[in-house]
């Protein structure tokens, strides 16, 4: 069966880089980087996967992960 999706939200995605010890907008475009609808899908029976797209006639895929066990959430 394919993905459904759950929701969809309007969102600033920040990876967190290593060597700089910060967070830094995915994708780059430095502190005003555009936002991202960022959208949760269920592949049955228990995957789940985070896509991020900006917000621009291009949009670049800027995350694009599975959620699995054990995942730390911090808000």
């Amino acid at each position: 069966s394919s993905e459904t999706l759950l929701c969809s939200a309007l969102a600033s995605v920040l990876l967190y880089d290593d060597s700089q010890k910060q967070w830094v907008p995915a994708g780059g475009g430095g502190a005003h980087s555009p936002p991202s609808c960022v959208q949760l899908f269920h592949h049955p029976p228990a995957n789940f996967r985070l896509v991020g797209r900006r917000m621009q006639p291009d949009q670049q895929v800027v995350l694009n992960c599975p959620l699995g066990r054990g995942l730390r959430y911090s808000q």
